[in-house]
């Protein structure tokens, strides 16, 4: 009697399994993470970073997203590390550092921004990456003089 249900049950359980089964197959949405190290290098000097009051970190590419930095940076000639976390598992992802004399962001205001690196987004759970930032627009962000 018990075998009889069961083989009544088993037809409405083949299409639930099957879709059960099959999504994990096809694999679920897995975290990556993207350690990138942010370091100013010559001919950028401390007093012309102590003068950034807004920093950016821009993400292209494969996901697009913009991140705030606390500038200036408290241990010159390294900002830190950041971390940047998405589901992107293809394609590539280009991170720029945009350092600016205040808000809002604009070209006119724009102390710093070549400094960049790309990588290629992949199954790879975490990758790490540096930003090397070694330009500096003194028009913009004129340096504060005190007598």
């Amino acid at each position: 009697m018990k075998l009889f249900r069961f083989l009544r049950v088993v037809p409405f359980l083949v299409p639930f399994l099957a879709v059960v089964l099959g999504g994990l197959a096809t694999g679920c949405n897995t975290y990556h993470y993207y350690d990138i190290d942010v370091k100013f290098m010559s001919p950028v000097t401390s007093t012309e970073v102590s003068v950034m009051k807004f920093c950016l970190i821009d993400v292209t590419g494969a996901a697009s997203d913009t991140l705030i930095l606390d500038c200036p940076p408290a241990n010159f000639p390294s900002w830190g590390t950041f971390e940047y976390v998405t589901f992107v598992d293809s394609g590539s992802l280009t991170f720029t550092f945009n350092g600016y004399l205040d808000t809002p962001r604009s070209s006119s205001n724009q102390c710093t921004s070549l400094g960049q690196t790309t990588l290629t987004a992949s199954d790879q759970i975490t990758q790490t990456g540096t930003i090397t930032v070694s330009d500096f627009s003194t028009t913009n962000c004129p340096l504060m003089v005190t007598p």
